[in-house]
């Protein structure tokens, strides 16, 4: 059994935020909610935002609706991040649990197409609602292309919430196998494993969590937050449930940040970033520091503020695709060959040739540039690909999931025989090919957990279920 402490003590607080933290503080979410008694305690403070295709927007109080009994797993997905920051307190095992901001407004926008998001967050900014803060959910964009931050759609739907000076906080990303990660106009939060408490000897770094430049040469992320074993109250039972993934290492983020808004009314965007980067304790190897909440208050009692703009121009232009594809910077090659395959300008052949390249990042460019194999012997190429790659930028997962479309139910053997690499996204790979094919084979529930032994008792039914199949032909 693993050992949970709170989540106040997780993020490097000596004490909890109290009741009153996050009052008169909007936070827009962009994710979904459904009406739960879990969160009937937060009764006229949670909106839900709905823009139709015609970009009608409409208002409801969730509380106007009629109590969810039965909770799916899209819906649930809402309640924890909520719950993460406002449920009520109880104890557990001998600790006391409490959401970061209990007192803020919470206005959820679920939709995920980005002129809808854009509308939707007009016409929030235009209410009186003192929003603060805007929680990205969604995941950096589609896989493989690395292009500048400033062409995503979804960057540019969530440009009125950085013009009206929001803190935009965003989920850095569940899979090594995303390339172009948030623009650094994002706070982005990765997250690390603690394995349920605040003790540096025992951190390591998360399998699953996403980071590297993003296309415009920036860093992502920014700072680090518990990844797994977050918890909540139960919806559906006595105890608790667990979150976990960067949406809630995000989510304290902006719990936290809420609570340092209400103490604090004058702090501004740039001020809460800086002071929580420049206390975050850093570890070796990882990819960015670690929040700790009481270096970050103690700085700003003392007076800490800054005024001073940061840049968000790119470090790396391309203006000459076909002089770019030889440069000596990976980012380079990358945002090149981009460009290069999207125009139509490299034959199959050249694109496989940067399947080779020394950068992971080129390397997801060329696999997206190929996309679906075109035969079967090329498709036994993409497996041979697979097997010989590491998963520690994501390039094995990402020969699975290019696979993935295209399989074929008498793949049985070589689906199963990648499970042996243990990683999630592998994981989840192999079940939605069981589900598809094999639909009375055991599912396979990935758990953020990346413990050996939690991950091989989760495949090791599915491998006995093949074991049994195989004897029996």
């Amino acid at each position: 059994m693993v050992k949970v402490e709170s989540t106040w003590q997780r993020i490097g607080l000596s004490q909890p935020l109290g009741e009153a933290s996050g009052q008169d503080v909007g936070i827009i979410i962009l994710d979904d909610i459904v009406p739960h008694t879990c969160i009937s305690h937060l009764k006229g403070r949670v909106k839900r935002i709905e823009v139709d295709k015609e970009m009608t927007v409409t208002c409801q109080d969730i509380f106007e609706e009629p109590f969810v009994e039965k909770v799916s797993r899209y819906s649930e997905h809402g309640l924890m991040v909520l719950s993460l920051l406002a449920h009520a307190p109880f104890k557990w095992r001998g600790n006391t649990h409490c959401g970061l901001a209990p007192s803020a407004n919470f206005v959820f926008l679920p939709t995920t197409k980005p002129k809808r998001i854009e509308a939707g967050l007009k016409w929030i900014l235009k209410q009186s609602w003192d929003t603060k803060i805007l929680l990205n959910l969604l995941i950096p964009q589609e896989r493989g292309w690395m292009s500048p931050t400033e062409r995503d759609p979804y960057v540019q739907a969530i440009q009125p919430a950085l013009d009206a000076e929001l803190l935009v906080i965003a989920a850095g990303g569940n899979s090594r196998v995303h390339n172009n990660l948030h623009p650094k106009k994002f706070f982005v939060a990765g997250g690390f494993n603690d394995k349920g408490e605040r003790n540096f000897s025992d951190y390591e770094l998360h399998p699953s969590a996403s980071s590297g430049l993003n296309g415009d040469g920036h860093w992502r992320p920014d700072i680090l937050a518990p990844y797994t074993y977050l918890p909540v109250p139960s919806f559906k039972e006595k105890g608790i449930d667990y979150f976990a993934g960067t949406c809630g290492c995000s989510t304290l983020l902006a719990g936290f940040s809420a609570y340092l808004y209400s103490r604090m009314p004058d702090l501004t965007p740039n001020d809460l970033r800086s002071v929580i980067t420049e206390t975050g304790d850093s570890l070796n190897n990882f990819p960015a520091p670690i929040l700790n909440g009481d270096k970050v208050i103690q700085r700003l009692k003392e007076g800490f503020r800054n005024r001073h703009s940061p840049s968000y121009e790119p470090k790396v232009v391309v203006t000459d695709e076909k002089n770019s594809i030889s440069s000596v910077n990976s980012l380079e090659r990358a945002l090149a060959l981009t460009e290069l395959i999207k125009k139509k300008k490299l034959t199959r052949a050249r694109i496989w040739g940067y399947t080779q390249d020394e950068s992971p990042i080129v390397k997801k460019v060329a696999i997206r540039g190929l996309g679906n194999p075109i035969d079967e012997m090329e498709r036994e190429k993409y497996w041979r690909f697979l097997h010989k790659e590491s998963s520690e930028f994501g390039v094995k997962e990402d020969w699975a999931y290019t696979l993935l479309p295209t399989a074929f139910k008498e793949e049985l053997h070589q689906w199963i025989g990648i499970g042996k690499y243990y990683s999630i996204d592998i994981q989840i790979c192999i079940n939605m090919f069981l589900r598809k094919f094999y639909p009375d084979a055991p599912k396979l529930e990935p758990s953020p957990d990346p413990d050996l032994k939690v991950v091989r008792s989760i495949i090791q039914p599915v491998l006995d279920w093949y074991q049994t199949i195989q004897q029996s032909q």
